[in-house]
């Protein structure tokens, strides 16, 4: 896939498709910025969107039979993209999909709320990770463009870094708004212009004139189990139209990274905030709740029952919009599994998380300037992204030395092509386990 590296069963039919949710009951844990998403009521932005595509295309094809009516529901016909989950979809494709899709009108509304950006801004790991990486000087003179800007902190200390000028680009109105009015209030209209638009649909950027080219991409694109969100297709899009040869882009490198899960705690409390509910036992609600993603924290470090194992690699200067995508698979990464038990327990799950890396100036670990680094890990302090745990439909008993076997699949959403889904086929113990999930880009209120 040019820009992305992957690490080197008796099947089950409880395979799940789910959105990121969180199924347990509010609980005293460490302390963090946010917890983890509530189980939400219909989103009745989406859903009247998509009985709109629905409607529509059974219009124009006289017809409401159930396999166009899920095809409509895609949203993406127009552009002619597959969304079959055995993927023959190209990154062309995708590209189309974005930009067809009248869901992606509703993400961005979504972000037309300020207070969509408070957990990322009131995340002190992640900003201090962008203040340690955009040091004083760092881009003295530089022409930088800042994908999905949001209310532009990132271009504010860009500016603060030296930066020349800054272009603030973001698909929501309503935060280009909110960012144009927060740079005036700290005097850096003269180098920060916000311009509002989906970056892969914009022609031409102010005050770079014809064929003009940035020193410096950035942007804060990572999402709920890393590509949640699909910004890493305009990522992509900016480094191949807009960076100069040798450009920077930041972060450089982001990786997904994945292990063995004992999560007894979460299921033995699951169990009982659902077995008697107003009076009423609603414990058969226990087996499919238990089959979504769910974004939480460890609480203890022995949950952790394999050594971590990284996923997959992406060096976002390599991001090319026809390599976003495997073009055979439509998949982001196929990532073979190979994890090895350190004791005796039950396995019930896997744990993923990501980090992300600041190189300036090229520099590499070993070579006088260590990189900046922020991570979701387990173990390291508590950030709004959390983890993300993804539950079997059973447990295994694993002995010591066991090894946790196959291939997971992350792929965009088939619906809605912002959403991130997660295929697995592993095999431990003798037992085959499947699953499948969904996990949704939508911004999570704050707490």
């Amino acid at each position: 896939m040019g820009s992305v590296r992957t690490a080197a069963t008796v099947s089950t039919s409880e395979a799940s498709t789910s959105g990121s949710s969180s199924w347990l009951p509010a609980r005293p844990r460490r302390v963090v910025v946010q917890r983890g998403s509530q189980p939400s009521s219909i989103n009745w932005d989406r859903w009247e969107l998509m009985m709109y595509a629905r409607m529509e295309a059974a219009e124009k094809e006289g017809s409401t039979d159930e396999g166009e009516e899920s095809a409509a529901q895609d949203g993406s016909a127009a552009a002619g993209a597959s969304t079959s989950s055995s993927g023959s979809a190209s990154a062309a494709s995708f590209s189309g999909r974005l930009a067809a899709s009248d869901l992606t009108a509703a993400y961005f509304r979504r972000w037309d709320d300020p207070a969509a950006h408070q957990p990322a801004l009131q995340d002190r790991l992640l900003t201090s990770a962008w203040r340690e990486a955009l040091t004083p000087g760092s881009l003295e003179g530089k022409t930088v463009l800042d994908v999905g800007c949001g209310l532009g902190l990132l271009s504010l200390m860009a500016a603060k870094a030296g930066a020349a000028r800054v272009i603030a680009v973001d698909g929501s109105a309503g935060a280009c708004d909110s960012a144009r009015r927060i740079v005036r209030a700290n005097g850096l209209e003269d180098r920060i212009t916000v311009v509002h638009g989906a970056i892969e649909s914009l022609r031409e950027l102010p005050g770079l004139g014809a064929g003009g080219k940035v020193d410096v991409v950035l942007s804060g694109w990572m999402g709920a189990g890393l590509l949640a969100g699909g910004m890493i297709n305009g990522v992509a899009h900016a480094v191949q139209t807009w960076l100069k040869p040798g450009g920077m882009v930041l972060p450089d490198r982001v990786s997904l990274w994945a292990a063995a899960l004992e999560d007894r705690d979460a299921l033995l409390e699951a169990k009982e905030s659902w077995s008697r509910v107003s009076g009423f036992d609603m414990s058969a609600a226990l087996a499919q709740a238990i089959k979504h993603p769910r974004r939480d924290v460890l609480t203890r470090k022995s949950q952790l029952l394999s050594a971590p194992q990284r996923l997959a690699e992406w060096r976002t200067a390599e991001l090319r919009p026809d390599a976003v995508l495997d073009a055979a698979t439509g998949a982001y990464a196929r990532c073979p599994i190979q994890l090895t038990a350190v004791r005796e327990e039950r396995l019930f799950g896997l744990v993923m998380w990501w980090d992300a890396t600041w190189t300036l100036g090229g520099a590499l670990e070993g070579e006088g300037k260590s990189p900046v680094r922020f991570t979701t890990h387990p173990l390291s302090s508590a950030s709004h992204y959390q983890q993300l745990m993804l539950d079997f439909p059973k447990s295994v008993r694993l002995a010591a030395d066991d090894v946790v076997g196959g291939e997971l699949v992350l792929r965009p959403g088939t619906t809605d092509p912002r959403d991130l889904e997660v295929s697995l086929e592993v095999a431990a113990a003798g037992t085959g386990i499947t699953g499948s999930y969904r996990i949704s880009h939508l911004p999570v209120a704050s707490a």
